[in-house]
């Protein structure tokens, strides 16, 4: 995957920890804005009792799909699933006898309150799991005005491009973009998704996939940012940290923003060229429209 030149902003005293300790602070998502980011609300796009409606009715459609193959839930659901299938293989005239058995609201399968506990500790686990996750974020615009105003001070902090270092392997090489909806996306768009990935999927690519999904996708409230993210989970051996370092030469461009006090240019240009004394610098100002621009420095 290309990607495209990638610029974090910061404010003075974050812009300068970054460039003195020659790291940059990967946050947890406890410490986001945007307090949905990095969770989720629900698994189903509707609700509880829908969803299990759907799955009570498509029980049999989603064994019948799987018919031949190996139940990868554990048991006893495993065993069950083995004799339905075993039954139905038998006797495929039975279809219906099954699905009325089954359809039987005592069976613990379609109880409303067990499914809503279920789902609402897998929510608890995920999103407990994703405090685990440290995340720098970065955007694709080095001149938005609202980034410049909420994100380095007011434009009295900077912008900084990132360039990952190919011949050092660079982990910059792992940003991946933000997608933008207009809420935040359920686990499964639809339960029998839920259920047939429940009783025949690959759990651990599944979990993979639902993490990514819920780490890289954002509400429309934030596409003005143009957000790529660096994604690292903590080991589970690992102590906790939220600093990773860069190599100099992965940054390469220093933006300086319009309100910045001079004794802070200074202190911050020093900084930068002791990093990497290639580095082009710039600052920030305004044309006759009024629009920003950048001049060499």
């Amino acid at each position: 995957m290309i990607i495209p030149p990638l610029y974090k902003y910061l404010d003075v005293s974050g812009a300068k920890l970054t460039l003195r300790n020659r790291t940059f602070k990967h946050a947890k998502p406890s410490d986001f804005n945007d307090t949905e980011d990095l969770t989720i609300q629900s698994i189903f796009t509707e609700d509880i009792e829908d969803a299990t409606k759907k799955i009570m009715s498509g029980f049999i459609t989603v064994i019948l799909r799987h018919l031949d193959k190996e139940p990868t839930c554990t048991s006893p659901m495993k065993d069950k699933i083995m004799a339905i299938q075993q039954f139905l293989r038998a006797n495929p005239g039975a279809i219906n006898l099954v699905r009325s058995r089954l359809m039987n609201p005592d069976n613990q399968i379609y109880d409303i309150e067990y499914l809503y506990g279920r789902t609402r500790a897998i929510i608890t686990n995920i999103n407990e799991f994703m405090q685990g996750i440290r995340v720098l974020c970065v955007s694709t615009h080095k001149d938005s005005e609202r980034m410049w105003t909420e994100y380095a001070e007011g434009h009295k902090g900077v912008c900084l491009r990132i360039q990952p270092y190919l011949s050092m392997d660079s982990k910059f090489q792992l940003f991946r973009p933000v997608t933008y909806r207009d809420k935040r996306p359920p686990l499964y768009e639809d339960p029998l998704e839920y259920l047939s990935g429940t009783l025949f999927g690959d759990h651990e690519t599944q979990n993979k996939a639902m993490v990514e999904r819920i780490i890289y996708t954002k509400t429309l409230k934030w596409q003005h940012e143009g957000e790529y993210r660096l994604a690292i989970p903590i080991g589970n051996d690992e102590e906790p940290w939220n600093t990773l370092p860069y190599h100099p030469d992965e940054i390469t461009e220093l933006y300086l923003g319009l309100e910045m006090e001079i004794s802070d240019i200074e202190e911050l240009v020093g900084l930068a060229k002791q990093i990497n004394r290639d580095i082009a610098i710039f600052r920030a100002k305004r044309d006759g429209g009024g629009k920003l621009i950048f001049n060499i420095f």
